[in-house]
Order: structure tokens, then C-alpha cells, then sequence
């Protein structure tokens, strides 16, 4: 019985995608399609079927999961919807939580991530995955909406060189690692403002410069993007011991033909494996066009520079 058999029959680019990984990452595409069964299960009680599996934020064609590929290992990795459209927004961050615990993780909500009475959320709580030969991780995102952020998160020093005008989105918890990692919306990222950080942090600035120079097409001058960008830092025990900045494909980084182009180049350069991307981007014909998602790039606490694609399934 096939994945989109269990779940649904609109759950077949899932069936697809997993099938094209498992040459390539046998135990982990086996893995995470046991999870995403988990994750996606309320999806299959929900009152609105006809939309359940087009309403999602997560994807440009609402499907409620993305995959996506990290050059900082060679893991089958996910996102997804935890509860359907319906689901009222009080109730998909308890929704959320049972889904990791039935994969065999509690995970813990600070107090400052718990959204208040009344609130209205803009994500409300998504579920991701990791998987490899070693084994599997879980993430909860919980949407901050206005949240703010805990003066023990981090240092005072790097508090201070973050830049006021960003709106903060969501928090992922990796209850396992024990950290949590930020995510902002920020209108044109300066030059300046982004030295201040990584510097301010220990990071490397020139790998991110380079980055972002090369996936853009143009040269890092007053700005390091032209356009809305996003931050994400991932903070641990009071550190940064990641940052990031992470764009939209599309009209600043190209369609699909352009960000694979770019994303091989930088593979080439710094030496990454692109099998789990390959195998999850598939043949790219015609009617899978818009199949890059979200972005990301950026610089670990050891100096190591890092790229990662969402890609819709």
C-alpha cells in the first residue's frame, strides 16, 4: 500500500518524491515517510477535503508539505502541516505537540512562545523532520506572533546588534539539541547591519557576502539584499551558533532552471552533495514548474558556510 493510499490520493507527489529517494537514502526516505504519515494524519479527519491539501502557507500551491534539501548534511528533510484548514488556530499548536509525541518526542513550549487568548496567528504550528542513517530529529514551529524575545535567549551583545526594525515570524524548538532557532521578517538587510551581527556573534561575514552575491546575481554594496529578506538565528545555551538570511525564489533569485544553475554552482565550489536534491527536484518537466520554495543561506559558529532549498513535492 502506497503512502498516498494510507493518507490520501492528493498525497501522491509525497509517494513520488519518496520513491526517488529511497535509491538515494534508503533507511531515511523510509523514515520520513512513516513520519509524515504521523504528521499529515489529521489531515485525513478533516471536514473540508476538497481544500485540506491546497490551503497551506507552507507551499505556493497550498500543498500542506514542503521537502527540502541542506548542504550541511545529507538527510531527507521536511515540513508540514500538523491539523487541516479547520482546525481552529487555539487548537494546532496542541495539535502539533501530539504529533511529535506520538513520534516518541515531548516537546517543551517556553512560556514566551505560548500565544495568548485571542490572539491571531499567521502559521500557527508546523512539524519537521530529519532524517539519516543515524537516525531521526524533530522540530516544532511555533508562530510567534509579536512575541518578544526573553532577555536570557541570548547575550546582550548580540541582542543589541540585531536589528530593531525586524518582525519577528516564527521559533523552532529542537527539543533534542536543546535549540531554539529564530525566524524574521527584514525589509533590505544592509551591509552594515549585517557585519554588525555576525561579526558581534563570531561569525564569518565574507561566505555569507559571497552567498548571497552569487544566488542574486549582483554585487553586495549598500545592501547585502535588494528586496524582503528574512533572518534566522539559532541560538544555544545563550549563543549564536548560526545565522542566516533566507529569500523567496522567484522574481530576486530566478525560476526554477536559474536557482538549480546557481544551487550547483555553489555546490561545485564548496564541495557539497546534491543527491538528496536531485532526487527530491526529480525531472523538472513542465508542470512542475515553481518547485523552489524558500532559500536559505548562511554561516555556523565553526565558520561553515551553509545553503538550503525548500522544494514543493
Amino acid at each position: 500500500m502506497t503512502f498516498a493510499v494510507r493518507i490520501a490520493p492528493e498525497a501522491a507527489p509525497l509517494d513520488a518524491a519518496l520513491a526517488r529517494l529511497r535509491p538515494v537514502a534508503p533507511i531515511a526516505a523510509r523514515s520520513a515517510g512513516r513520519a509524515l504519515g504521523a504528521a499529515l494524519s489529521n489531515m485525513r479527519r478533516s471536514r473540508s477535503p476538497e481544500i485540506a491539501w491546497r490551503a497551506s502557507s507552507l507551499t505556493n500551491t497550498g500543498f500542506p508539505v514542503e521537502m527540502s534539501w541542506s548542504s550541511r548534511d545529507s538527510s531527507v528533510r521536511w515540513t508540514s502541516e500538523a491539523s487541516g484548514p479547520d482546525t481552529p488556530e487555539g487548537e494546532r499548536l496542541g495539535h502539533a505537540l501530539q504529533v511529535l509525541q506520538g513520534l516518541g518526542v515531548n516537546t517543551g513550549v517556553p512560556d514566551w512562545l505560548m500565544p495568548q487568548t485571542g490572539q491571531a496567528l499567521r502559521f500557527g504550528a508546523w512539524v519537521s523532520g530529519r532524517h539519516d542513517g543515524e537516525g531521526d530529529r524533530y522540530k516544532l514551529h511555533v508562530d510567534m506572533a509579536g512575541a518578544e524575545l526573553p532577555v536570557d535567549l541570548l547575550r546582550p551583545s548580540i541582542l543589541h546588534s540585531i536589528p530593531s526594525r525586524i518582525v519577528w515570524r516564527m521559533a523552532g524548538i529542537d527539543g533534542s539539541a536543546g535549540t531554539v532557532e529564530l525566524y524574521g521578517r527584514l525589509q533590505k538587510p544592509e551591509i552594515w547591519e549585517t557585519e554588525r551581527l555576525l561579526i558581534r556573534c563570531g561569525l564569518h561575514v565574507n561566505a555569507v557576502i559571497d552567498l548571497a552575491s552569487h544566488l542574486t546575481g549582483r554585487p553586495c554594496e549598500d545592501y547585502l539584499l535588494p528586496g524582503d529578506a528574512g533572518l534566522s538565528l539559532a541560538t544555544l545555551d545563550g549563543r549564536l551558533v548560526a545565522a542566516g538570511f533566507f529569500v523567496q525564489a522567484g522574481p530576486m533569485l530566478g525560476g526554477d532552471e536559474t536557482v538549480s544553475r546557481k544551487l550547483r554552482e555553489l555546490a561545485r565550489r564548496y564541495g557539497w552533495d546534491t543527491a538528496i536534491y536531485e532526487a527530491m527536484l526529480g525531472n523538472g518537466a513542465p508542470d512542475r514548474t515553481g518547485r523552489h520554495g524558500m532559500i536559505g543561506f548562511g554561516v555556523t559558529e565553526e565558520g561553515k558556510p551553509w545553503l538550503q532549498v525548500g522544494l514543493r513535492p
